[in-house]
């Protein structure tokens, strides 16, 4: 079962939307508020332990890809689909390579979203082998810097249950104030018409 996570600050104050939603979003940031945000592996340190950074598809290998999903037990993707949800990841994306190999991802996170208000976040993925040494963090953290730095003020994501204790020091909580995702099923359709 997945739960509904949710990232939000207390700092917002806004007069706009409704006492009722204010809870539930983050403040809208700057490019310069975003630039002091915390990011536990500078990219030096990064390329020095001889990882780069990329911020788009430019030469991301989606059968490397489609790898590394399996590895951690997420469902291979048709590479053609793939491609095409790629290409529409235009809320954020960040992958890390090993600087040797660089058409093949070692960490993976990507957001989609309306590009003003909401993002949600998926396939945040690290290769097994390369677990434990902080490369999640390190894409989650630029995902959610990049996404506030376009001002992007509600950022969600769904994750197993026993992940959430890797979102919550990210600032994501599980179903705020009982807050429920919900998800459209084909399978609980099929299951009525039984």
């Amino acid at each position: 079962m997945h739960s509904y996570i949710n990232i939000r600050s207390p700092l917002l104050r806004s007069t706009i939307l409704p006492l009722s939603l204010r809870r539930y979003i983050t403040p809208r940031y700057t490019p310069t508020a975003v630039a002091s945000l915390s990011i536990s592996i500078p990219d030096s340190e990064l390329s020095a332990r001889g990882f780069s950074i990329n911020y788009s598809t430019t030469n991301l290998d989606p059968s490397a890809l489609n790898d590394v999903f399996a590895s951690v037990g997420f469902p291979r993707r048709d590479t053609a689909r793939l491609n095409l949800a790629l290409s529409h990841s235009s809320g954020s994306l960040v992958w890390l390579s090993r600087t040797t190999d660089p058409t093949k991802p070692v960490a993976f996170a990507r957001a989609t979203g309306d590009g003003v208000f909401n993002a949600v976040v998926w396939d945040v993925v690290v290769d097994p082998s390369y677990q434990g040494i902080g490369l999640g963090k390190a894409v989650m953290e630029r995902v959610i810097a990049d996404l506030r730095e376009k001002g992007i003020v509600n950022i969600a994501l769904y994750a197993e249950p026993r992940v959430i204790s890797f979102y919550r020091p990210l600032g994501f909580i599980p179903d705020p104030d009982g807050i429920k995702g919900m998800v459209y099923s084909r399978r609980n359709l099929q299951k009525k018409k039984r």
